[in-house]
């Protein structure tokens, strides 16, 4: 080898040792002294999680009109690690949104402790705003505008507490049911059939992973899960007269239900004081929340199903058929009612002051004359009261399928002695014989007992739902009170006359080319003035509709109650129902 192959050599080896050297320089420049720009730039650029909403599933009513819906709602999130300049964050996203710089601030410090999530900033923004955020999303960094499904409730009160509300899931609910597909923010029923059906109408969430650059911008979808939407469900109850019973029973306090007594589907219940769902669902909604809440007038508890109330002179349909049962009376006995009642030293009076002179049973109920009812009741004795209560579905659930529901309460002998610590008196027999006292029911069970005397003799299991997700879920059950044909018949014949003679204390009820047969009630109540009641059918010869309507300190049964009861009759006419 010659020297000057040496001195080339030399100078490959130099020229590749200051490549080298200058490698390592950029390495040290890149990883050392510019390792936070880098590294954070390195960092931007990652997979994001977008997770999509399934939807809950749609009610219907009856006919397929909606009554609960979806609808999308816009929410501004960030993600904290990913936001460059704090100040600019801070100042665009508040100036648009309308808020407080402070509010946003609140909302970062959250964002923190979670860095790599999206935290919500504001929910359900109006859409223009929504819109303008979503165009700056590139330029401000850390910004996720998200589309949610959020439930809408179009007929606000009314349908209240068929539908029921909903709720966010707590940490102690997320913990038991994250594995069911539960997520922080998802929204669970409380109660009504938002409640019971929940697992039917929750949606399963879906989700898009996508990479994205240094500036939060998509670069490529990686994967997709489509969301599921929950199962739709079809009630039994119609939208008209749905609006018509809440209609009638605006500003004041109460509960009406109405039932096919040939299945047992409810067509309408309303219950008032009422609330709107969607206030569970505005996010600006927590002072009325706090408010439905604490309120005294007790706006959330379902009065149809959950109120408690003496039934007072509706009651006697139950005493009439157990007298003519068990034969301690008969369609000829006759009680001469001179407008009281002696029983030793106590006086028992009838509404009437002046008495109602000679009634049989059929008369009885038409005039709702409380001495002849006093004579039977003792006659009966409350071991046979209580049995007949019983018979007719009183004391227990009815077994619709809402959560909400109390079972009332049937006195008797071993109920008092038990609770009360003392024996059973014969006065309190004979006032339970016009349903006062410590007999307890709830509007639903009144409604049930009137179809039983409607359709035969059957008590009717109430229901709700129609379909589940398209499948038919309605099936009917019977089960059969043992009561004759002959006790009905005179019963039914009390209760047409009560609505179709101009002495019935039910006329004002009454609907031209309609039959119609009722029992109005006056029960007494110890906290204020009477609770008033009107339960009835139609037609009476082929009854295809029941109906109870109760009204807190509503005075006479036969004034209020029964002109609701004619408005529900007639719309019901119009629309070929009955």
């Amino acid at each position: 080898m010659t020297l000057a192959d040496i001195t080339k050599e030399d100078n490959i080896v130099t020229i590749i040792s200051g490549m080298f050297a200058l490698l390592l320089l950029g390495l040290v420049y890149t990883q050392i002294l510019n390792y936070e720009a880098y590294f954070t730039q390195s960092q931007r650029n990652f997979i994001r999680i977008i997770p999509i909403d399934g939807p809950r599933g749609r009610i219907f009513d009856r006919n397929g009109l909606v009554m609960v819906n979806n609808r999308i709602s816009f929410d501004v999130s960030c993600i904290y690690q990913e936001i460059g300049s704090k100040d600019a964050f801070i100042k665009t996203v508040s100036s648009t949104l309308g808020i407080t710089p402070r509010e946003v601030i609140k909302s970062l410090k959250k964002a923190s402790e979670s860095p790599f999530a999206p935290v919500v900033i504001c929910e359900d923004v109006d859409k223009a705003k929504a819109i303008a955020l979503e165009e700056l999303e590139e330029d401000l960094q850390g910004l996720v505008v998200e589309n949610r499904s959020k439930r809408d409730y179009p007929l606000a009160d009314s349908g209240a507490h068929i539908f029921g509300y909903l709720g966010e899931i707590n940490e102690k609910e997320l913990e038991r049911l994250k594995d069911y597909g539960y997520r922080m923010r998802s929204m669970i029923g409380r109660s009504g059939v938002e409640k019971y059906f929940n697992n039917y109408l929750m949606g399963i969430d879906g989700g898009e992973q996508v990479e994205v650059d240094s500036k939060g911008r998509r670069v490529n979808i990686l994967g997709m899960k489509e969301p599921v939407s929950g199962k739709d469900i079809q009630l039994t109850v119609d939208t008209r007269l749905q609006l018509l019973v809440d209609k009638l029973l605006a500003n004041k306090v109460g509960a009406i239900v109405i039932m096919d007594p040939r299945d047992g589907s409810i067509l309408a219940m309303a219950s008032r004081p009422s609330y709107d769902p969607n206030a569970f669902i505005d996010p600006k909604g927590g002072l009325e929340r706090l408010r439905l809440l604490r309120s005294g007038s007790k706006p959330l508890l379902n009065r149809a199903l959950g109120g408690l109330y003496p039934p007072g002179s509706v009651f006697k349909m139950v005493i009439a058929s157990a007298g003519i049962e068990t034969k301690k009376i008969s369609g000829s006995t006759r009680f001469g009612c001179p407008g009281r009642f002696s029983l030793g030293n106590a006086l028992f009076h009838c509404w009437k002051e002046s008495g109602h002179g000679s009634q049989d049973v059929v008369d009885a109920i038409k005039n709702s004359c409380n001495v002849f009812f006093y004579n039977t009741g003792r006659a009966l004795g409350v071991d046979v009261i209580e049995s007949y209560a019983v018979k007719f579905g009183f004391g227990r659930p009815t077994g619709i399928e809402l959560q909400e529901e109390s079972a009332g309460l049937v006195p008797g002998r071993l109920w008092k002695m038990l609770t009360l610590k003392d024996m059973w008196y014969e006065g309190e027999t004979v006032n339970y014989a016009i349903g006062q006292g410590y007999l307890l029911v709830t509007p639903i069970q009144i409604v049930r007992m009137t179809t039983a005397v409607a359709n035969g003799g059957r008590l009717v299991r109430p229901y709700i739902v129609k379909k589940i997700g398209g499948v038919d879920v309605s099936g009917t059950r019977f089960q059969d009170t043992g009561i004759s044909r002959e006790a009905l018949r005179l019963v039914r014949e009390g209760m047409r006359r009560v609505v179709q003679d101009d002495s019935g204390t039910g006329r004002r009820a009454r609907v031209q080319g309609v039959l119609i047969g009722g029992k109005t009630g006056t029960a007494q109540n110890p906290k204020g003035a009477s609770h008033a009641w009107f339960t009835g059918f139609a037609p009476w010869d082929d009854p295809r509709m029941a109906i109870v309507i109760l009204i807190e300190h509503g005075g006479k049964g036969g004034i209020g109650p029964a002109d609701m009861a004619q408005e529900i009759f007639k719309e019901a006419k119009e629309m070929g129902l009955v």
